[in-house]
Protein backbone atom coordinates (compact mmCIF):
# COMPACT_ATOMS: atom_id res chain seq x y z
CA UNK A 1 0.00 0.00 0.00
CA UNK A 2 2.71 2.42 0.87
CA UNK A 3 4.33 1.66 -2.47
CA UNK A 4 1.68 2.34 -4.19
CA UNK A 5 1.10 5.13 -2.66
CA UNK A 6 4.43 6.35 -3.00
CA UNK A 7 4.18 6.19 -7.44
CA UNK A 8 0.64 7.81 -6.62
CA UNK A 9 2.34 10.85 -5.52
CA UNK A 10 4.60 11.20 -8.41
CA UNK A 11 2.25 11.18 -11.05
CA UNK A 12 0.30 14.61 -10.50
CA UNK A 13 4.12 15.87 -11.06
CA UNK A 14 4.57 13.61 -13.86
CA UNK A 15 1.45 14.84 -15.67
CA UNK A 16 2.72 18.22 -15.34
CA UNK A 17 5.69 17.52 -17.09
CA UNK A 18 4.08 16.28 -19.97
CA UNK A 19 1.22 19.00 -20.01
CA UNK A 20 4.24 21.38 -22.17
CA UNK A 21 4.87 19.28 -24.44
CA UNK A 22 4.82 19.20 -28.06
CA UNK A 23 4.57 15.94 -29.26
CA UNK A 24 1.31 14.41 -30.36
CA UNK A 25 2.26 11.34 -28.29
CA UNK A 26 3.02 12.71 -25.70
CA UNK A 27 -0.31 15.05 -25.25
CA UNK A 28 -2.29 12.33 -25.35
CA UNK A 29 -0.73 10.32 -22.69
CA UNK A 30 -0.95 13.50 -21.13
CA UNK A 31 -4.42 13.79 -21.55
CA UNK A 32 -5.10 10.09 -20.45
CA UNK A 33 -3.00 10.22 -17.34
CA UNK A 34 -5.27 10.03 -14.03
CA UNK A 35 -3.74 10.86 -11.60
CA UNK A 36 -5.04 9.12 -8.79
CA UNK A 37 -5.35 11.65 -6.03
CA UNK A 38 -8.44 9.77 -4.53
CA UNK A 39 -6.39 6.69 -4.07
CA UNK A 40 -3.21 8.30 -2.97
CA UNK A 41 -5.33 10.48 -0.11
CA UNK A 42 -6.87 7.37 1.26
CA UNK A 43 -3.94 5.34 1.65
CA UNK A 44 -1.97 8.51 3.14
CA UNK A 45 -5.04 9.30 5.84
CA UNK A 46 -5.50 5.55 6.22
CA UNK A 47 -1.87 3.70 6.38
CA UNK A 48 0.85 4.26 8.83
CA UNK A 49 3.88 5.45 7.48
CA UNK A 50 6.41 2.07 8.35
CA UNK A 51 3.58 -0.47 8.41
CA UNK A 52 4.16 -4.08 9.60
CA UNK A 53 5.55 -6.68 7.25
CA UNK A 54 2.03 -8.81 8.15
CA UNK A 55 -1.78 -7.68 7.78
CA UNK A 56 -2.95 -9.76 10.93
CA UNK A 57 -0.85 -8.65 13.51
CA UNK A 58 -2.17 -4.95 13.98
CA UNK A 59 -0.39 -1.30 13.48
CA UNK A 60 -1.41 -1.01 10.26
CA UNK A 61 -4.02 1.93 10.50
CA UNK A 62 -3.22 5.36 11.38
CA UNK A 63 -4.50 7.28 14.10
CA UNK A 64 -7.25 9.65 13.48
CA UNK A 65 -8.86 7.52 10.63
CA UNK A 66 -10.71 5.41 12.59
CA UNK A 67 -12.27 6.36 16.08
CA UNK A 68 -13.17 3.27 17.68
CA UNK A 69 -9.69 2.37 16.87
CA UNK A 70 -8.12 5.17 18.21
CA UNK A 71 -9.91 4.57 21.43
CA UNK A 72 -8.69 0.64 21.52
CA UNK A 73 -5.17 2.12 20.97
CA UNK A 74 -5.72 4.65 24.13
CA UNK A 75 -6.95 1.86 25.58
CA UNK A 76 -4.00 -0.17 25.21
CA UNK A 77 -1.63 2.52 25.81
CA UNK A 78 -3.31 4.50 28.91
CA UNK A 79 -4.83 2.31 30.59
CA UNK A 80 -3.13 2.40 33.79
CA UNK A 81 -3.27 5.93 33.53
CA UNK A 82 -7.43 5.80 32.52
CA UNK A 83 -7.73 3.77 35.90
CA UNK A 84 -5.41 6.12 38.20
CA UNK A 85 -7.95 8.54 36.94
CA UNK A 86 -11.10 6.77 38.09
CA UNK A 87 -9.72 5.83 41.14
CA UNK A 88 -8.56 9.86 42.26
CA UNK A 89 -11.71 10.88 40.82
CA UNK A 90 -13.49 8.36 43.00
CA UNK A 91 -11.85 9.13 45.66
CA UNK A 92 -12.82 12.80 45.68
CA UNK A 93 -16.90 11.79 45.25
CA UNK A 94 -17.11 9.67 47.60
CA UNK A 95 -14.65 10.87 50.52
CA UNK A 96 -13.50 7.50 50.95
CA UNK A 97 -9.85 8.19 51.48
CA UNK A 98 -7.96 4.67 50.78
CA UNK A 99 -9.98 3.39 48.51
CA UNK A 100 -7.94 2.08 45.52
CA UNK A 101 -8.24 0.23 42.09
CA UNK A 102 -7.40 -3.46 42.48
CA UNK A 103 -7.27 -6.58 39.62
CA UNK A 104 -7.41 -10.29 39.55
CA UNK A 105 -8.19 -12.89 37.15
CA UNK A 106 -11.16 -13.63 38.56
CA UNK A 107 -13.13 -11.04 39.53
CA UNK A 108 -10.82 -8.52 36.83
CA UNK A 109 -10.89 -4.88 38.05
CA UNK A 110 -12.71 -3.75 41.53
CA UNK A 111 -12.47 -1.00 43.74
CA UNK A 112 -11.64 -1.88 47.29
CA UNK A 113 -12.94 -0.02 50.69
CA UNK A 114 -11.87 -1.10 54.05
CA UNK A 115 -14.55 -1.70 56.45
CA UNK A 116 -14.27 1.85 58.55
CA UNK A 117 -15.34 3.33 55.67
CA UNK A 118 -18.37 1.33 54.22
CA UNK A 119 -20.39 3.91 55.53
CA UNK A 120 -19.56 6.22 52.28
CA UNK A 121 -19.98 3.32 49.62
CA UNK A 122 -22.26 5.00 47.61
CA UNK A 123 -25.49 3.17 45.77
CA UNK A 124 -24.04 2.93 42.38
CA UNK A 125 -21.27 0.53 43.70
CA UNK A 126 -22.30 -2.71 43.01
CA UNK A 127 -20.97 -5.50 45.63
CA UNK A 128 -18.50 -8.30 44.14
CA UNK A 129 -16.63 -9.39 47.00
CA UNK A 130 -16.36 -9.76 50.75
CA UNK A 131 -12.87 -10.05 52.47
CA UNK A 132 -12.15 -10.18 56.27
CA UNK A 133 -11.34 -6.54 56.31
CA UNK A 134 -12.59 -4.55 53.44
CA UNK A 135 -15.64 -5.01 50.58
CA UNK A 136 -14.93 -4.75 46.75
CA UNK A 137 -17.36 -3.29 44.70
CA UNK A 138 -17.69 -2.60 40.75
CA UNK A 139 -19.35 0.21 38.91
CA UNK A 140 -21.23 0.71 35.39
CA UNK A 141 -17.45 2.59 34.39
CA UNK A 142 -15.02 0.14 36.03
CA UNK A 143 -16.71 -2.30 34.14
CA UNK A 144 -16.77 -0.36 30.80
CA UNK A 145 -12.92 0.77 31.63
CA UNK A 146 -12.29 -3.06 32.14
CA UNK A 147 -13.89 -4.37 28.71
CA UNK A 148 -11.97 -1.86 26.72
CA UNK A 149 -8.52 -2.43 28.60
CA UNK A 150 -8.71 -6.51 28.81
CA UNK A 151 -10.08 -6.30 25.20
CA UNK A 152 -8.37 -3.53 23.61
CA UNK A 153 -5.53 -5.39 21.78
CA UNK A 154 -7.43 -7.95 20.21
CA UNK A 155 -10.50 -6.01 18.86
CA UNK A 156 -7.84 -3.21 17.77
CA UNK A 157 -5.74 -5.69 15.61
CA UNK A 158 -9.15 -7.02 14.47
CA UNK A 159 -10.92 -4.47 13.68
CA UNK A 160 -7.97 -2.55 12.21
CA UNK A 161 -7.33 -5.90 9.69
CA UNK A 162 -11.37 -5.71 9.14
CA UNK A 163 -10.54 -1.43 7.80
CA UNK A 164 -7.51 -2.86 6.05
CA UNK A 165 -9.48 -5.31 3.53
CA UNK A 166 -12.42 -2.43 3.02
CA UNK A 167 -9.24 -0.37 1.97
CA UNK A 168 -7.57 -3.29 -0.04
CA UNK A 169 -11.00 -3.89 -1.58
CA UNK A 170 -12.12 0.00 -2.56
CA UNK A 171 -8.68 0.01 -4.02
CA UNK A 172 -9.37 -3.11 -5.94
CA UNK A 173 -12.56 -1.55 -7.31
CA UNK A 174 -10.11 0.97 -9.55
CA UNK A 175 -7.76 -1.64 -10.60
CA UNK A 176 -8.51 -0.71 -14.20
CA UNK A 177 -7.58 2.94 -13.83
CA UNK A 178 -4.73 2.15 -11.75
CA UNK A 179 -3.41 -0.12 -14.59
CA UNK A 180 -4.11 2.20 -17.47
CA UNK A 181 -1.90 4.62 -15.16
CA UNK A 182 0.46 1.99 -14.70
CA UNK A 183 0.87 1.57 -18.42
CA UNK A 184 1.11 4.71 -19.66
CA UNK A 185 4.17 5.78 -16.78
CA UNK A 186 5.57 2.38 -18.16
CA UNK A 187 5.39 3.89 -21.76
CA UNK A 188 7.14 7.29 -20.25
CA UNK A 189 9.70 4.23 -19.17
CA UNK A 190 10.45 3.03 -21.76
CA UNK A 191 10.82 6.73 -23.92
CA UNK A 192 13.20 8.11 -21.53
CA UNK A 193 15.11 5.46 -21.24
CA UNK A 194 15.18 5.38 -25.20
CA UNK A 195 16.43 9.20 -25.13
CA UNK A 196 18.98 9.04 -22.35
CA UNK A 197 20.42 6.12 -24.21
CA UNK A 198 20.47 7.64 -27.89
CA UNK A 199 22.28 11.09 -26.21
CA UNK A 200 24.38 9.33 -23.85
CA UNK A 201 25.60 6.87 -26.28
CA UNK A 202 25.71 9.26 -29.03
CA UNK A 203 22.85 6.66 -31.24
CA UNK A 204 21.18 7.61 -34.60
CA UNK A 205 17.66 7.89 -35.48
CA UNK A 206 16.93 4.96 -37.73
CA UNK A 207 14.55 5.13 -40.98
CA UNK A 208 11.98 2.62 -40.99
CA UNK A 209 10.41 1.92 -43.69
CA UNK A 210 8.89 -0.82 -46.11
CA UNK A 211 11.38 -1.29 -48.83
CA UNK A 212 13.03 -4.40 -47.71
CA UNK A 213 16.78 -3.12 -47.02
CA UNK A 214 19.10 -3.33 -44.03
CA UNK A 215 21.86 -0.49 -44.57
CA UNK A 216 23.66 0.39 -41.26
CA UNK A 217 26.75 2.93 -41.15
CA UNK A 218 29.03 2.78 -38.57
CA UNK A 219 26.93 -0.05 -36.85
CA UNK A 220 28.11 -0.89 -33.32
CA UNK A 221 27.04 -3.80 -30.68
CA UNK A 222 24.74 -1.83 -28.00
CA UNK A 223 26.31 -3.89 -25.69
CA UNK A 224 29.52 -5.25 -25.85
CA UNK A 225 30.93 -1.41 -27.03
CA UNK A 226 29.80 -0.61 -23.29
CA UNK A 227 31.82 -3.11 -22.10
CA UNK A 228 34.76 -2.01 -23.62
CA UNK A 229 37.34 1.12 -23.18
CA UNK A 230 36.18 3.79 -25.25
CA UNK A 231 36.72 4.16 -28.82
CA UNK A 232 38.04 0.64 -28.79
CA UNK A 233 35.09 -1.50 -30.30
CA UNK A 234 35.49 -1.04 -33.92
CA UNK A 235 32.42 -0.14 -36.37
CA UNK A 236 31.00 -2.28 -39.25
CA UNK A 237 28.51 -1.45 -42.18
CA UNK A 238 26.05 -3.72 -43.05
CA UNK A 239 24.20 -4.21 -46.25
CA UNK A 240 21.61 -6.92 -47.09
CA UNK A 241 17.94 -6.24 -49.44
CA UNK A 242 15.16 -8.56 -50.95
CA UNK A 243 16.52 -8.86 -54.45
CA UNK A 244 20.10 -9.25 -55.08
CA UNK A 245 21.64 -9.07 -51.36
CA UNK A 246 20.04 -11.42 -49.98
CA UNK A 247 23.02 -13.07 -48.01
CA UNK A 248 26.08 -12.66 -46.84
CA UNK A 249 28.95 -15.14 -45.94
CA UNK A 250 30.82 -14.07 -43.21
CA UNK A 251 34.17 -15.99 -42.39
CA UNK A 252 36.97 -15.28 -40.04
CA UNK A 253 39.19 -17.22 -37.13
CA UNK A 254 37.84 -17.45 -33.78
CA UNK A 255 37.65 -14.71 -31.86
CA UNK A 256 37.70 -12.60 -35.01
CA UNK A 257 34.12 -11.31 -34.26
CA UNK A 258 31.98 -13.12 -36.19
CA UNK A 259 28.70 -13.93 -33.72
CA UNK A 260 29.35 -10.01 -32.45
CA UNK A 261 28.96 -8.82 -35.90
CA UNK A 262 25.89 -11.20 -36.71
CA UNK A 263 24.20 -10.03 -32.97
CA UNK A 264 25.04 -6.29 -33.56
CA UNK A 265 22.87 -6.60 -36.73
CA UNK A 266 20.34 -8.09 -35.35
CA UNK A 267 20.20 -6.15 -32.15
CA UNK A 268 20.22 -3.07 -34.91
CA UNK A 269 17.64 -3.90 -36.40
CA UNK A 270 15.46 -5.43 -33.17
CA UNK A 271 16.08 -2.00 -31.40
CA UNK A 272 14.92 -0.14 -34.74
CA UNK A 273 11.42 -2.01 -34.68
CA UNK A 274 10.78 -1.04 -31.04
CA UNK A 275 11.25 2.58 -31.37
CA UNK A 276 14.59 2.92 -30.26
CA UNK A 277 17.74 4.90 -31.88
CA UNK A 278 20.61 2.83 -32.88
CA UNK A 279 24.11 2.56 -32.66
CA UNK A 280 25.71 3.64 -35.72
CA UNK A 281 25.84 6.80 -37.98
CA UNK A 282 22.86 6.10 -39.38
CA UNK A 283 20.67 3.39 -40.90
CA UNK A 284 17.79 2.16 -42.98
CA UNK A 285 15.97 -0.62 -41.83
CA UNK A 286 13.27 -2.47 -43.47
CA UNK A 287 9.93 -3.58 -41.47
CA UNK A 288 11.28 -6.73 -39.60
CA UNK A 289 8.37 -9.35 -37.97
CA UNK A 290 11.10 -12.46 -37.36
CA UNK A 291 14.41 -12.27 -36.82
CA UNK A 292 16.25 -16.15 -37.04
CA UNK A 293 19.20 -16.81 -35.24
CA UNK A 294 21.59 -20.28 -34.99
CA UNK A 295 24.32 -19.26 -32.42
CA UNK A 296 25.72 -21.43 -29.82
CA UNK A 297 24.20 -21.03 -26.25
CA UNK A 298 27.48 -21.39 -24.61
CA UNK A 299 29.01 -18.22 -26.76
CA UNK A 300 29.13 -16.17 -24.18
CA UNK A 301 30.03 -12.72 -26.28
CA UNK A 302 30.08 -10.23 -22.91
CA UNK A 303 31.86 -12.79 -20.67
CA UNK A 304 34.66 -13.43 -23.01
CA UNK A 305 35.09 -9.78 -23.60
CA UNK A 306 35.59 -9.05 -19.84
CA UNK A 307 38.60 -11.83 -19.20
CA UNK A 308 40.01 -10.28 -22.71
CA UNK A 309 39.83 -6.80 -21.54
CA UNK A 310 39.97 -7.12 -18.13
CA UNK A 311 42.32 -4.35 -16.80
CA UNK A 312 41.12 -0.90 -15.89
CA UNK A 313 43.36 0.34 -18.44
CA UNK A 314 41.94 -1.03 -21.42
CA UNK A 315 44.82 -3.53 -22.07
CA UNK A 316 44.83 -7.10 -22.30
CA UNK A 317 46.40 -10.00 -20.51
CA UNK A 318 47.18 -13.60 -21.17
CA UNK A 319 44.33 -15.72 -20.58
CA UNK A 320 43.56 -19.60 -20.26
CA UNK A 321 40.30 -20.72 -19.92
CA UNK A 322 39.41 -24.57 -19.53
CA UNK A 323 40.70 -26.16 -22.99
CA UNK A 324 40.82 -22.98 -25.52
CA UNK A 325 44.23 -21.81 -26.70
CA UNK A 326 46.32 -19.57 -25.00
CA UNK A 327 45.28 -15.83 -26.13
CA UNK A 328 48.05 -12.86 -25.49
CA UNK A 329 48.22 -9.61 -26.60
CA UNK A 330 44.70 -9.21 -28.07
CA UNK A 331 43.69 -5.48 -28.95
Amino acid sequence: MISLRNSLKQLPYLKNILAGSKSELLQNLYLNLDELTDIHDLIEKAIVEEPPITITDGGIIKEGYNEEIDELKNATLQGKNWLIELEAKEKEQTGIKNLKVGFNKVFGYFFEVTKSYLNLVPDRYIRKQTLANCERYVTEELNELESKILGAEEKEIDLEYKLFIEIRNEIAINIERLQKASNIVSMLDIFTSFAIVAEDLNYAKPEVNNDGIINIKDGRHPVIEKMLPAGTFIDNDTYLDKNNDRLSIITGPNMAGKSTYMRQVALITLMAQIGSFVPASSAQIGVVDKIFTRVGASDDLAMRTKYIYGRNDGSCRNIKRGNSKQLSNIR
